[in-house]
């Protein structure tokens, strides 16, 4: 295969919040999952003779950068990526799949290759199984297309975007303690194959929630999302991945004033998502005099162009 021929480029992708349905998703369940204004910025640097592998100090990220370059069909070629931004790492943000959607990006216009969002997002995510194992999708799509998604992992994967009445604000509060989404996924998923009478009620309960929140954010419904958002947490901590201190931050959101809280992403720590009451400043700012770290975003808003800059 001959070299690829690149020049600097630049591009981002965005991080993701699921608002409701995480773990279902991978049970055959939908969830309902959104894009954030935080996100990955991916320079590459092309440098040297063609042939070797790219820099990277990290295994994984090489390993990342080497599948990347072979799905675009980039052939031998040198450069070294710059990874910058907003999003907080491990926090069941989707970072890894806002990095590999961010690294295909830019490695593609600085090969002035052209290709879909939907080569993309499959692009992303068997790049996401470098991170996680047996992802569903659902972050990478995200990442790819952005904005508020009905979602069902399939096969094949399916998503709908979902039009909003008018942007919904949020608050994201952290834990200090990162997730780890294959463990905890895959830890459910042992207990829920040994006892499938427990468990699967469970999942159609939750996924009976996903269907009512879609009802509910179309309708700008925010308290009866909120409502369906605690819900889903306390299914979420009967299945045994919360934590303590994710319970800690649910209440505190809600003792704040907010409409509802939840965990977002695989648990096992991470983060918290709280539903505001209004403008999100005196929910952040009661929660940080509490000590807790945490910042707003904006779902259903226009985002911002994912063209990649050279």
């Amino acid at each position: 295969m001959p070299a690829a021929k690149l020049q600097r480029a630049s591009a981002t992708a965005a991080g993701k919040v699921i608002l409701l349905g995480e773990h279902v998703v991978v049970h055959g369940h939908p969830a309902i999952v959104a894009g954030i204004d935080r996100g990955v910025r991916v320079t590459v640097v092309p440098h040297g003779s063609a042939g070797g592998a790219p820099d990277a100090a990290d295994a994984r990220l090489g390993q990342a950068i080497g599948l990347a370059t072979r799905l675009l069909g980039l052939g031998p070629c040198q450069f070294e990526v710059v990874i910058e931004g907003d999003l907080p790492v491990g926090m069941g943000l989707g970072s890894s799949a806002a990095l590999a959607v961010a690294l295909l990006r830019a490695l593609a216009a600085s090969a002035a290759r052209a290709p879909s969002d939907d080569e993309l997002a499959a692009h992303a995510h068997e790049i996401e199984r470098l991170f996680h194992g047996t992802p569903s999708g659902v972050d990478s799509t995200a990442s790819t297309y952005g904005g508020v998604l009905w979602f069902e992992a399939g096969p094949p994967v399916r998503y709908e975007r979902l039009l909003l009445p008018a942007p919904l604000p949020i608050v994201v509060a952290l834990s200090k303690t990162p997730h780890a989404t294959s463990q905890t996924v895959g830890s459910l998923r042992e207990r829920a194959a040994r006892a499938p009478e427990v468990y699967q009620p469970v999942f159609v309960a939750v996924a009976a929630l996903v269907t009512a929140a879609r009802a509910a954010l179309c309708a700008d419904d925010r308290a009866g999302l909120g409502a369906l958002m605690t819900m889903n947490h306390g299914l979420l901590r009967a299945c045994g991945v919360s934590t303590p201190e994710l319970d800690a931050l649910v209440e505190a959101a809600l003792a704040a004033g907010a409409l509802g809280a939840k965990l977002t992403g695989a648990g096992g720590g991470g983060a918290v998502l709280a539903l505001p009451d209004g403008p999100p400043g005196p929910l952040l700012a009661t929660l940080r005099a509490a000590g807790h770290d945490c910042f707003a975003a904006t779902l259903g808003a226009a985002p911002a162009s994912p063209a990649a800059v050279r």
